[in-house]
C-alpha cells in the first residue's frame, strides 16, 4: 500500500510556534497530509551549514518525496529565531526577514538542483508577542 502526502515541512524547532504552526497547517490544507521535519533555523543549515547536515536535510526530503510522493516543500522560518540570533545581530525584525527570505531562496535553489519537478512555499511566521501565542504567518 503506497502512503502518499502532499508536501514535507521544514520548520524550526522552536516550542513557541507549535500550536500555531498546527493552526497554519490546518488551515492550509496539511495538516495530516504533510511530512514534518523541525531543525533549528528551519532550512538555515540548508545554505549554511557543513556538506554533512546538508545531506541529511535533502535526503530528509527525497524519502518524503520518494516514499511518500510530497510534490512541496515547504520552508517556514520565523522571527525572533534564535539559531538567526546566534548568527546575526539584526537591527530591526525587517532586517531578519530579509535575511531569512534570502535564505530560503538560496534554500529553494540548492532544493531545485536536486529536486528539480518539487515547488518550494516560504512561508515567513512573525511572532507577534514573544510567547508565540499571536502570528501572522504570509507566504512570500
Amino acid at each position: 500500500m503506497s502512503h502518499n502526502c502532499k508536501a514535507i515541512l521544514i520548520n524550526c524547532i522552536d516550542f513557541r510556534l507549535v500550536n500555531q504552526t498546527r493552526d497554519w497547517m490546518k488551515e492550509s490544507g496539511y495538516l495530516g497530509d504533510c511530512d514534518v521535519v523541525g531543525l533549528a533555523g528551519a532550512s538555515k543549515e540548508l545554505v549554511d551549514g557543513g556538506h554533512q547536515t546538508r545531506e541529511l536535510i535533502l535526503k530528509q526530503i527525497g524519502i518524503s518525496c520518494d516514499l511518500h510522493h510530497a510534490s512541496e516543500v515547504i520552508l517556514l522560518h520565523h522571527s525572533d529565531c534564535g539559531a538567526y540570533k546566534a548568527s546575526y545581530s539584526f537591527e530591526n525584525i525587517d532586517e531578519e526577514k530579509a535575511k531569512q527570505t534570502e535564505d530560503m531562496n538560496r534554500a529553494e535553489e540548492v532544493i531545485k538542483e536536486r529536486f528539480k519537478d518539487v515547488n518550494v512555499k516560504k512561508v515567513w511566521a512573525k511572532m507577534l508577542d514573544e510567547h508565540g501565542e499571536k502570528v501572522e504567518f504570509e507566504v512570500l
